[in-house]
């Protein structure tokens, strides 16, 4: 799932424009759900939706910058209390701050592992060049486009967790 982006803005749906040749290659050689629609046109209601199932305005985030109720029952939790490794990668965006983002603290009521999630790497909200993020309430700085740390780092952990199971 991408964040905040539109239906028809990827080149497997032509767009005139955009580029995007590794969203078509995963739409050739994958399962494409092309009638699975984002909770709300925004980041952080979407978020609480995939992680809830439940309408955004029902979780206490009605629009981008607010927090995901803490009663919420969340799909990582279930997975966890089932055995599944659980991590966050990215942003998170679901602890009522708003602005640009920052490390997530670890005594923040609202961060990735109160709602379930084993391990998280993370920011508040937008992030890009050489961040500094949050590795489960621990700031870490990171060279490089924010984008390939969260795939180097969440590859790490399925590797990680794939080794710890079998």
């Amino acid at each position: 799932m991408t964040d905040d982006q539109g239906w028809g803005q990827t080149g497997y749906y032509n767009h005139p424009v955009l580029k995007t040749p590794n969203l078509d290659a995963m739409a050739a050689n994958g399962l494409r759900f092309d009638r699975f629609y984002a909770g709300a046109p925004v980041c952080s209601p979407t978020r609480a939706s995939v992680l809830t199932g439940r309408a955004h305005h029902r979780t206490g985030v009605p629009s981008h910058g607010h927090a995901l109720r803490l009663q919420e029952k969340t799909l990582p939790a279930a997975l966890k209390a089932a055995g599944y490794a659980t991590a966050h990668f990215g942003k998170w965006h679901l602890n009522a701050l708003r602005g640009p983002g920052v490390p997530v603290l670890g005594n923040d009521s609202h961060n990735p592992g109160a709602f379930g999630f084993d391990q998280w790497l993370t920011v508040t909200n937008f992030f890009d060049i050489n961040p500094i993020m949050s590795r489960n309430g621990e700031f870490e700085e990171f060279k490089g486009d924010s984008s390939a740390i969260i795939v180097s780092e969440a590859l790490k952990f399925i590797r990680s967790a794939k080794e710890k199971t079998f």
